[in-house]
C-alpha cells in the first residue's frame, strides 16, 4: 500500500488536491455531482441549474444532507461531511444557498432548498460529502502503543494520510471517534494559530471539521507529540537487569501503576512479552522481588487468553487489594530451547516478529550456553552438544555470533558479530543442556562465571549464601562443584543489587573435601532478613580470562588479565605481533593487525600480571606463552601492551554536512569501506542511527558518488532485525568482502537528528595521524547541558554511543571529564540522569578515577557495558570554561596558555614564583655585571681577583637549569611521562 506523508493534510481523503484534475459523473438527475476526486463517491457538492455547475453555499452542513447526495448518487451512506476552504484555482461560482435536509430524503431535490442564485458566499467554505463507496477505510492512531495512543492517520484505499498540527478539540474528536474515552494529550499545546483541520470538539467524526487548504503547507511532523486517550493502557517492566525483565507497570492514560502478583496469571505474561518483543514468559515473582513501584496499585485486572497481541486487547475485571509490597514481577526471553526431553535442554531458537528459528552452532559455546540457561531461569549451562544434537527445526537458521563472557544478564548483551558472518550449514543448529534449578549453585556479578557472589537453589529458587563462617575451605567446595578448578580467594561480597533474593544458607562452615555445598555443616534458617550480612563470594583458577580495554571495542585495546580476581596489565618488554595473534585467536577476534605498545590505549592500573612474553603464535591462550611469573617484572604502565585485531569494527557517516549525513562506512580488517545499499529497509535505517547517536530514523538519499569512494564496499544485504538494542553488528548479511558491490550501489543515509556534536565517529578527525584513525581512543561529549562543558556524560565505544552510571561518580571523575573535554575545572559531579536519561548502552559502571588520568577511560571501572544501571542513573558533569575539544591525543603544547584561559590556584602559584626568581636572577646578572666591571679595573694590578670571580661564574646554577628544561620538554614530546612516574635508576650525574 502507498503511504504519502501530506503536512496538515487529510490526504487524498479530504484533500481536494490542486494536482488532480477534477472528474464529473452526473448522477441519477444529472444535476448533482462530487467533483475534484478520483473518486465519483467523494468530493465537493457541485449542482447544475441553467446549463451550468456550481457549488452549495451552506452555513450548517451535516451528515443528514451529505446521507441524501450520497443515497442519490448510489454511493452509499455518508461517512463524512466536511466544510473546506479550496484553493483559488479550485473555486466555482456559488449556484444554491442554504440546503436542510431530514437525511431520509432519497434526492437532494426533495428537501428545502434555499435561494438558487451567483451572489458571494458570506463564508469561504465549500461543502463536501464523503461516501462510503468512496475512498475512505479507517481513521487510527500509529506507532504508539495501544489503539489509543499514537500519530493520527486516516487510512483510504489510496494510501495513507498522515494528520498534522492538531490541538485538543480535534484529539477529543479522534478519541472519542475511536471509542478510547477523552483525549488526555494533543499532538500540539499551541493557542491562538490558523489551523488546516479546526474541529469544535463536539463533531461525532474527524471527518465533520472544518478544511482550509490554504493552510495545509508548513506542518512539520516531527514537532508532533502523540495523542493520548483515556483508554490507553501499555506495559512495560523496570528494575530488572535487563529490559525483558522487572517489575510489571501498566500505564492507563498518562498514569503508571503496578498489580498485584495475584492478578497476574501465565497468560497474561506471555502477552506482556509478546507486548514488548520479548518472546514468552520464563517466570512470573511476586512480593516486590525487582523493588517496589510508586503510584496507584490498579484494582483491575486483566484475564488474557494468552494469544492477544496487546494488554490492551485482554479482557478484564476486578482485582485483588494489595500494597506495593506485592508488586507483580515476570522474566521474559526472546529465546528457548525446544525437542528436549525436558524444559531446559534442546534446540536453541530466537524469536523475531512472532517466528522462531534456530541459531547457528558454528560459534555457540559453553560461555554463550551459560547466559542463556540464567536466562531461562534454567541453572547453569552443563555442556554444549554438537550442531543439530536436538533437531533441525524447520526454519532457515539464524548466523547470530555471540561473544559472551558468561556473566551477561541476556544474550543480547553480549558482544556480538553476526554482520558479515557466514550462512550457517544446513542442520547444523546449536543445541544447550542445563542443569536446571535442583540443588545447583551459580555465581553472580563477577567478571566470568567461576568468580563471584555465591547463590543456591535448593527448592527451585535462588537464594544467597552469607558469608558468616565463610573461609577458602567453603570456597574450594563451590569451585570443585561448579568445575572452576581451584579455589583462589574466599572473599565477603555486597548484597544483591537488582533484586530482593531471600537467604540459602548461613554460617556455612566446610572441611574443603565435600563434593556439594549442601553436604557441608550448613543452616538454612530464613531467620536472618536479607541485607543485614555480606554474601559469600568465591574467585576460582577457572576465572582466568583475557580482555583488551580503552578501545573501541572488544577487538582493540589495552591487553588485560584477570587473575587470582584483579584485573592487570601486561608489559610491553619483548611484546610482537606472535603475542598479539595469541590475544586475537583467544578473544575470536581474527588475526592481529598490530602491537601496540608504550601504553598506545592509555595507561592502566593495579597489577601488572605479565612481563617478557615470547609466544609461538599458536598457543590456545596467553599464559600458555613463555613468560616470567604472574606478578614479576620491572615495568610501569606507561609499558602497557595493546592490540589491534582485524574483527575490530566502526561505523560512520563520512563527507556529509554533518556527523549524521554521509557516506556509511564500516570499518574491518583495519580499513574503511562503504556499505551497499542492497536489501537495507527501514528497520536497518534506524539501527544504524540510533547506534550514531543521530535520532531514532534515517533515509536513503540517491546521490552520485563522484569519484568519493573509498575504493572498498565491505558488506552488502543486511537485514537488521527489530530486537533490544540492536546494534549494526546483530545485523544478518552477506559475508565480509572488499568488493561488495559497485560505487553507485554504496549508500548515503539522511539520519532524522544532528548530533550534538559535529563528528560522530573518532576517525572523522581530521587531525589524525594513526593508520586507524583516532580510533584507539574512545571519544568523549556531554550533551543535554546549556554548553560544551556541561550535561550528560556519553563515550564512544564499540561503534556507538553510551553513557555513565552513577554508581561511585564524584568530583574526581568528573575532574577527568573535564580536562578531556578541555574545559575547566569540575563544579559538580551530577547523578541520576540530571541532564536527561540516554539512549543505548550504558558503558561504564563504578567509575574511581584518581584524578591524574588523562581520559575517563584510563579510569578504574567495572568492565565495558557490564553494569548494572538503567538510564536514569546516566551521571552528568559541570565544568567551569569551555575550550576548544581535542578528540584526538597530540603531544604536549609548547606554546603559553591565551590570557582567556581560567588559570586556578596551583597556577598563580607557579606564576607568581617564577616572577620572583626572574627577578632573582636580574640582580644575580646585575650583580655578576658590576663584579665583572670592578675585576677589569682591577685586572692591571693582578690575578688573585680575577680568579675568585672565576670561581663565581663557576658555581652559576642558570645554563644547567635551561639545559634540564630543555631535556624534559623534548621527552615530553616523545611520549614519556617520567615527570609523573620517577625512575629508581640512577642518572648519569650520579655515577
Amino acid at each position: 500500500m502507498r503511504t504519502t506523508l501530506w503536512p496538515l493534510s487529510l490526504g487524498s481523503l479530504l484533500t481536494l488536491g490542486a494536482a488532480l484534475t477534477g472528474t464529473s459523473s452526473e448522477g441519477d438527475q444529472g444535476n448533482l455531482r462530487l467533483a475534484h476526486r478520483q473518486s465519483t463517491c467523494d468530493g465537493v457538492v457541485l449542482v447544475r441549474h441553467q446549463g451550468e455547475w456550481g457549488h452549495l453555499c451552506n452555513l450548517e452542513w451535516t451528515l443528514a444532507e451529505a446521507s441524501v447526495v450520497c443515497r442519490q448518487l448510489g454511493c452509499g451512506p455518508a461517512v463524512g461531511a466536511p466544510k473546506y476552504v479550496p484553493l483559488p484555482g479550485e473555486m466555482v461560482r456559488p449556484w444554491l444557498h442554504n440546503v436542510s435536509c431530514w437525511g431520509n430524503e432519497s434526492s437532494l431535490w426533495e428537501c428545502s432548498l434555499g435561494a438558487w442564485s451567483q451572489r458571494a458566499c458570506p463564508h469561504e467554505w465549500v461543502v463536501v460529502a464523503l461516501c462510503a463507496n468512496g475512498t475512505f477505510r479507517e481513521i487510527r492512531l500509529v506507532k504508539g502503543h495501544s489503539p489509543c495512543a499514537g500519530l493520527p492517520e486516516i487510512m483510504n484505499v489510496n494510501g495513507v494520510d498522515r494528520l498534522c498540527g492538531l490541538h485538543v478539540e480535534e484529539a477529543t474528536v479522534f478519541c472519542r471517534e475511536l471509542e478510547c474515552g477523552h483525549a488526555l494529550q494533543a499532538p500540539r499545546q499551541d493557542v491562538g494559530v490558523s489551523k488546516y483541520m479546526t474541529c469544535k470538539g463536539t463533531e461525532s467524526t474527524i471527518r465533520n471539521c472544518r478544511l482550509n487548504n490554504k493552510l495545509r503547507g508548513g506542518c512539520n511532523l516531527l514537532l508532533d507529540a502523540e495523542v493520548i486517550c483515556s483508554g490507553h493502557v501499555e506495559a512495560r517492566l523496570v528494575g530488572g537487569e535487563h529490559s525483558c525483565a522487572g517489575r510489571l507497570e501498566v500505564l492507563r492514560g498518562l498514569t503508571w501503576g503496578t498489580i498485584c502478583h495475584a492478578d497476574l496469571d501465565l497468560p497474561t505474561a506471555h502477552v506482556v512479552c509478546r507486548e514488548l518483543g520479548c518472546g514468552i514468559a520464563v517466570s512470573t515473582l511476586g512480593g516486590a522481588q525487582f523493588g517496589q513501584g510508586s503510584g496507584p496499585v490498579w484494582l483491575e485486572a486483566f484475564r488474557c487468553v494468552g494469544n492477544e497481541s496487546l494488554l490492551f486487547h485482554c479482557p478484564r475485571e476486578p482485582g485483588h487489594h494489595c500494597g506495593h509490597e506485592q508488586d507483580a514481577a515476570l522474566t521474559c526471553s526472546e529465546f528457548r530451547l525446544v525437542n528436549g526431553s525436558r524444559d531446559c535442554e534442546g534446540r536453541v531458537e530466537l524469536q523475531v516478529q512472532g517466528t522462531w528459528a534456530p541459531l547457528c552452532a558454528a560459534n555457540w559455546d559453553l560461555a554463550d550456553a551459560m547466559v542463556l540457561c540464567h536466562q531461562l531461569n534454567c541453572g547453569n549451562a552443563v555442556s554444549v552438544p554438537p550442531g543439530g544434537h536436538f533437531g533441525d527445526g524447520d526454519a532457515p537458521i539464524w548466523p547470530d555470533v555471540f561473544h559472551c563472557v558468561g556473566t551477561e544478564p541476556h544474550l543480547l548483551h553480549c558482544a556480538a558479530s553476526t554482520l558479515g558472518a557466514h550462512d550457517c550449514v544446513l542442520g547444523n543448529t546449536a543445541s544447550t543442556i542445563c542443569s536446571g534449578l535442583q540443588d545447583i549453585l551459580r555465581l553472580r556479578d563477577g567478571q566470568s562465571y567461576c568468580d563471584g557472589r555465591v547463590e543456591i537453589s535448593l527448592d527451585g529458587s535462588w537464594g544467597r549464601v552469607l558469608d558468616n563462617a565463610w573461609d577458602l575451605h567453603g570456597a574450594s567446595v563451590v569451585c570443585r562443584q561448579l568445575g572452576c578448578g581451584e579455589a583462589q580467594r574466599a572473599y565477603d561480597a555486597p548484597a544483591p543489587i537488582f533484586r530482593r533474593v531471600p537467604v540459602g544458607l548461613r554460617q556455612v562452615r566446610c572441611l574443603g573435601s565435600e563434593t556439594r555445598l549442601v553436604h557441608c555443616n550448613v543452616s538454612t534458617s530464613l531467620l536472618v532478613p536479607a541485607g543485614t550480612l555480606r554474601d559469600a563470594g568465591v574467585v576460582c583458577s577457572g576465572s582466568l580470562r583475557v580482555r583488551l580495554a580503552a578501545g573501541p571495542g572488544r577487538c582493540a585495546g589495552r591487553v588485560e588479565v584477570f587473575y587470582q580476581g584483579s584485573w592487570g596489565t601486561v608489559c610491553d618488554d619483548a611484546w610482537d605481533l606472535q603475542d598479539a595473534q595469541v590475544v586475537c585467536r583467544q578473544l575470536d577476534c581474527g588475526h592481529a593487525l598490530s602491537a601496540p605498545r608504550n601504553a598506545h590505549f592509555g595507561a592502566g592500573t593495579g597489577h601488572i600480571w605479565m612481563d617478557e612474553l615470547h609466544c609461538l603464535g599458536n598457543e590456545s591462550s596467553l599464559w600458555k606463552c613463555q613468560s616470567g611469573s604472574w606478578g614479576q617484572h620491572d615495568c610501569r604502565h606507561k609499558e602497557d601492551a595493546g592490540v589491534f585485531c582485524s574483527e575490530s569494527v566502526a561505523l560512520r557517516l563520512r563527507g556529509g554536512t554533518s556527523g549524521c549525513i554521509g557516506w556509511l562506512d564500516v570499518l574491518y580488517n583495519g580499513s574503511w569501506g562503504a556499505v551497499c545499499s542492497n536489501a537495507l529497509r527501514d528497520i536497518s535505517l534506524s539501527i544504524i542511527c540510533r547506534q550514531l547517536g543521530c535520532g531514532d530514523q534515517g533515509w536513503l538519499e540517491n546521490r552520485p558518488s563522484s569519484g568519493a569512494g573509498l575504493g572498498i564496499s565491505w558488506v552488502d544485504n543486511i537485514k537488521c532485525r527489530n530486537l533490544h538494542n540492536a546494534t549494526l553488528w546483530q545485523c544478518p548479511s552477506a559475508p565480509w568482502n572488499p568488493h561488495s558491490c559497485t560505487q553507485e550501489e554504496e549508500v548515503w543515509i539522511n539520519c532524522e537528528g544532528p548530533p550534538q556534536i559535529a563528528l560522530q565517529d573518532p576517525a572523522q578527525t581530521p587531525n589524525c595521524s594513526s593508520s586507524f584513525g583516532c580510533l584507539e581512543n574512545s571519544v568523549l561529549r556531554v550533551l543535554g547541558g546549556e554548553d560544551g562543558c556541561s550535561g550528560r556524560v556519553e563515550l564512544w565505544h564499540a561503534g556507538s554511543w553510551g553513557t555513565v552510571c552513577d554508581d561511585s561518580w564524584d568530583l574526581v571523575d568528573a575532574e577527568v571529564v573535564c580536562r578531556q573535554l578541555g574545559c575547566g575545572q569540575a563544579l559538580a559531579a551530577l547523578g541520576e540522569a540530571s541532564f536527561g536519561p540516554g539512549v543505548g548502552p550504558v558503558w561504564l559502571d563504578e567509575v574511581e578515577c584518581l584524578g591524574s588520568e588523562v581520559t575517563l577511560e584510563a579510569c578504574q571501572a567495572e568492565p565495558w557495558g557490564h553494569g548494572d544501571c538503567t538510564h536514569k542513573e546516566d551521571a552528568g558533569v559541570r565544568c567551569a570554561v569551555k575550550a576548544q575539544p581535542s578528540l584526538c591525543p597530540t603531544a604536549p603544547s609548547l606554546t603559553p596558555p591565551s590570557v582567556a584561559e581560567v588559570w586556578n590556584l596551583s597556577e598563580i602559584a607557579c606564576l607568581v614564583l617564577g616572577c620572583l626568581l626572574g627577578i632573582v636572577f636580574l640582580v644575580m646578572i646585575a650583580q655578576w655585571c658590576h663584579i665583572r666591571d670592578a675585576s677589569m679595573g682591577a685586572g692591571m694590578l693582578g690575578h688573585l681577583q680575577s680568579e675568585g670571580i672565576y670561581e663565581d661564574i663557576e658555581v652559576d646554577p642558570v645554563p644547567k637549569k635551561e639545559e634540564n628544561t630543555v631535556s624534559r620538554l623534548l621527552m615530553l614530546e616523545e611520549g614519556y611521562d617520567d615527570a609523573e612516574e620517577p625512575e629508581d635508576q640512577p642518572t648519569e650525574n650520579d655515577e
